[in-house]
């Protein structure tokens, strides 16, 4: 084979080879060049029955804190790494701990597990560093929308700090064992509980056609509570698309029938500020908020 056309067909290997790489970081990471410069947000009042004209008079930060509104944003999370999260974590060997319930098992990032360890809590083995760091851009980008396309958030909620700031400096406490990834297999489930935290943000990441039962029901604030009303109002998003509640919101994981549902939970508030720890503030797990 003469030379010219050995190096052609090097020169071909090469490029073949940069567009696979490119491809996988991109499926990895989503570089941010493709990402939209901003995202779709939706407000979804709990108590659908009650839309009166706060929505004019108080800021979305407000609504959040007083448990009125969830909010949505789309498309947060890619396909790509949805598909790319749920089949590294359904390939996770973790055992489940003595504090997991059947059906659902809660996987730590590498962070969550470390100050579990140190608080003596039980914790499944932590998630793979692909998607530790997969998650923390994710995080980042959830970030990224409250302090640019919600500023009433960091207003409100953080005290007018901003929440890229706060993250990029580790000045957020989260919730025990959190961020984390839930897997709800069948039987799964996650009882009524509040955070007690700043801001909940929970992205699911199966398609709902991938499971039935599952979502996540609601409670509005003049609820009689979980034990005597059935939920205000049941949400299952596509995958991908975050939703954003505050920390006084009773909210519920709702038991999968069948299939396989993956969400991705972060609870948390600034560093500086006291988490109420009382009994109705825990987890169905008994872990502190």
């Amino acid at each position: 084979m003469p030379q010219w056309v050995s190096s052609i067909f090097l020169s071909l290997f090469v490029l073949l080879q940069a567009a696979a790489t490119a491809v996988s970081a991109f499926s990895l990471s989503s570089a941010p060049s493709l990402l939209p410069s901003t995202y779709t947000i939706h407000e979804v009042p709990i108590d659908q029955s009650s839309q009166d004209n706060k929505q004019s008079t108080t800021s979305i930060g407000e609504r959040i804190k007083n448990g009125e509104s969830i909010i949505q944003i789309e498309d947060l999370v890619t396909p790509d790494e949805c598909k790319y999260i749920i089949e590294d974590v359904l390939r996770h060997d973790a055992e489940p701990t003595t504090l997991e319930k059947p059906g659902l098992l809660r996987l730590p990032t590498r962070a969550a597990a470390e100050r579990a360890s140190a608080a003596n809590i039980p914790c499944a083995a932590p998630l793979s560093a692909d998607i530790d760091n997969l998650l923390h851009v994710i995080l980042k980008r959830t970030a990224s929308v409250m302090t640019e396309q919600i500023p009433s958030i960091s207003e409100v909620l953080f005290d007018g700090e901003s929440v890229c700031r706060l993250l990029h400096t580790e000045q957020l406490k989260f919730s025990s064992r959190e961020p984390a990834i839930n897997i709800y297999t069948p039987g799964g489930e996650f009882l009524a509980h509040k955070d007690a935290q700043a801001i909940t943000v929970l992205i699911p990441l199966s398609c709902p056609d991938q499971f039935q039962g599952g979502g996540t029901s609601f409670w509005s604030q003049d609820s009689r509570g979980h034990r005597v009303e059935d939920p205000t109002i049941i949400l299952k998003p596509s995958a991908g698309t975050a939703m954003l509640f505050g920390g006084c919101v009773t909210h519920a994981g709702v038991s999968v029938e069948e299939g396989t549902r993956v969400v991705f939970v972060a609870s948390f508030s600034c560093a500086t500020e006291e988490s109420p720890v009382i009994l109705e503030h825990r987890d169905i797990y008994g872990d502190s908020m």
